[in-house]
This record gives C-alpha cells, sequence and structure tokens, in this order.
C-alpha cells in the first residue's frame, strides 16, 4: 500500500508539471499573438513548437508505459491482496480444523470415560451367594461338649466373584469310573479334568454375560473411532486394561476362545498383557498332547516354561482361530520376546520327542 501511495503521488507531480507546460505554452501563443503582428514571423515562432510537439509524443509514450505499469501494480496489488486473503481462509481453516479436532476427542473421551463408569459399575453390581456348613464347639447345662453344626451363608461381590467362580465355586463333572457325576471346585478344575472347550458349559459363565459383552462394546468403539489414530487408539485401550484384575484376565482368557471378535480385540490391544501364567491351569487337551510327547510337568519346570496353558495356546499365525496370537500378551517393543518364547518352547517339544 505504500508503493501504491508513492506512485499515485509521483503520477500526480508529472500531471501537474503537464499541465504548467501546457500552461506556459498557452500563454506564450497569446503573447506572441498581441506582441508580433507579420504572420511569418508568427509562422517562425510557431516552429519553435515543434520541439514541444516531440516533447508531448514523448510525454504521450511514457504516459502509455506509465499506465501499463500502473495496471501491472493494480494487478499485482490485486493479486498479493486475494493471496492474502486465502492465506488468511487457509489459517482460519487450519484453526477450524484444530477446533473440531479438539472438539471430537472431548466428545470421544465423554462417552470412552463413560463407558468405563458403566463397565466398573456393572462389575460393582456382580454377586453371587453360596452357604457352607461349619462346625462349632458347643457347651451344654450338664458340663459336656459337643459339636454343632451350624449353616454359614458366604456373599461374592464385584472382582471377588471372578474368583469365586474360578476357583472355589462347586461345578459337577462325569466321573467315568462311578457313571456318575463328581462336584470339583472352580472352573480351573473343570478345565483341568475335562478341557477348556467345557468352560462355557456352565451357567456360572452366564453372571458375567453382560460383563463381557460391554467391556467388548467398549474396545469396539475405540477401534470404529479410526481417526484417533493407532497410537492413540492403544492408548485409550490401555486404560481398559488397567482396570482389569487378576481373575477378570484368567476369565477373559478362556472365554475368548468361544468369542473369535473380542479375542481379535484382546490381541489388537495386547489386552493380556498382564496375565498371570501361573494362575492359568493346564488344561486336559494340553495335558493329553504332553503325555503323547513323553513330557511332564517337571520337565516344563525345569526348562523354565509355565504349567498352564500359555506356551500352548500361543502362535505367532495371525489366522489361527484356535490359539491367542503373540500380540495378546505382548506389546509391539516386546514381540521379539514372544517370538523368542514361542520358539525356545517349539524347539524343547521337538527335542523332548525324537
Amino acid at each position: 500500500m505504500e508503493n501504491s501511495n508513492n506512485d499515485d503521488k509521483w503520477l500526480c507531480q508529472l500531471m501537474w508539471a503537464i499541465g504548467f507546460v501546457l500552461f506556459v505554452m498557452m500563454l506564450s501563443a497569446f503573447v506572441v499573438i498581441k506582441l508580433i503582428g507579420d504572420w511569418e514571423q508568427r509562422g517562425q515562432f510557431g516552429d519553435l513548437f515543434g520541439v514541444v510537439n516531440a516533447l508531448f509524443s514523448g510525454l504521450a509514450f511514457a504516459g502509455l508505459i506509465i499506465t501499463i505499469r500502473q495496471q501491472h501494480l493494480d494487478l499485482k496489488y490485486q493479486r498479493e491482496a486475494i493471496e492474502q486473503t486465502n492465506q488468511e481462509m487457509q489459517n482460519q481453516t487450519i484453526e477450524f480444523d484444530k477446533q473440531n479436532k479438539t472438539m471430537r476427542i472431548e466428545r470421544f473421551e465423554n462417552t470412552f470415560f463413560k463407558m468405563l463408569e458403566v463397565q466398573q459399575s456393572i462389575v460393582n453390581d456382580l454377586y453371587a451367594g453360596d452357604s457352607h456348613s461349619q462346625w462349632v464347639d458347643e457347651n451344654s447345662a450338664d458340663g459336656v461338649y459337643s459339636k454343632k453344626e451350624i449353616p454359614i451363608q458366604d456373599e461374592y461381590r464385584g472382582r471377588n466373584l471372578f474368583y469365586y467362580v474360578f476357583i472355589m465355586c462347586n461345578h459337577a463333572i462325569e466321573n467315568s469310573f462311578l457313571d456318575g457325576t463328581t462336584m470339583v471346585s472352580g472352573l480351573s478344575n473343570v478345565i483341568k479334568r475335562r478341557g477348556k472347550e467345557r468352560f462355557d458349559d456352565y451357567m456360572t459363565t452366564t453372571m458375567f454375560d453382560h460383563y463381557f459383552r460391554h467391556l467388548y462394546t467398549i474396545l469396539r468403539f475405540i477401534s470404529e473411532n479410526e481417526w484417533l489414530g493407532a497410537d492413540k487408539q492403544y492408548k485409550y485401550a490401555t486404560f481398559v486394561r488397567a482396570t482389569l484384575s487378576r481373575y477378570e484376565l484368567i476369565m477373559l482368557y478362556y472365554n475368548g476362545f468361544f468369542h473369535p471378535k473380542m479375542k481379535k480385540m484382546m490381541e489388537r490391544y495386547c489386552l493380556l498383557n498382564n496375565i498371570r501364567k501361573d494362575l492359568l491351569p493346564m488344561s486336559y487337551e494340553y495335558y493329553v498332547f504332553l503325555r503323547e510327547q513323553g513330557v511332564s510337568k517337571e520337565d516344563l519346570r525345569d526348562a523354565h516354561f509355565s504349567i498352564g496353558d500359555f506356551e500352548y495356546y500361543l502362535t505367532d499365525d495371525e489366522n489361527d482361530d484356535t490359539r491367542y496370537h503373540l500380540s495378546a500378551f505382548f506389546s509391539k517393543g516386546e514381540l521379539d520376546k514372544g517370538h523368542a518364547l514361542l520358539n525356545r518352547w517349539r524347539t524343547f517339544i521337538k527335542d523332548k520327542k525324537s
């Protein structure tokens, strides 16, 4: 804008100069007409203005150049103004995108953390009652001591229910020797005696149906918001993982074999990263496999493997739906560690078989 003002000032000065020359010429012509009566002399004096004609021709050409230059400057200023406007619009767009992204994150987090609160509420509402008998000493009136059986009512709430169902709650299994059923403690013993395929056969697992469904809904909600990017999706999934207790992870582990979609989510977000391998029982399927290979529990222990199902149901094949991919337990930075463990176990089994 400063250059434009300078150009306008210069052009104004030029016009004043031209006007002054014209004024002088007209004044000179008037004086000549008044003072010189001879037309021949007037003609000779008029020839002196030939130079002036040349000057005006030059000035006309200069005016044309000035006009072209002025038009060029006007176009330049227009382009600069347009570019400035475009830049301002781009800046506004960028700022709007930032605000929009911030609002999207806020909306996502509001929903996400509300869902976590609901999940915690579902856990808190878990409940089961049980009873057992207990013998206590009783002092009679004649001083004779005796035993008395009294019923004890047990209550298991919240996360304690996972422990109760997996370790303590009585479950009936077929007894091939007695042609009947035998009661065993917890789903862990069902898995040991009859295999992991029997995990989902009991009504006790249905107590966690709402829990499992809502947890899957949270993980699916994270995965559906792809605009977050893989890293942030994984970050939010770690918030979910941080809420899981020891026996929740164990129950999730065996539940995943019957629900492929949930299993894929656990693998995608490394949800079983903190699982306690020593809490996994050795399933009947694994026991039969080891017996066929000539491997004992002592051999596993001496080789520093777990005595439970961990290595047996581990795979590096992403298409193997019968086992858990390494990513369910090992983060991206730990996958090499997982591959090394799996390869060492495979080599161990192969060497024992040969």
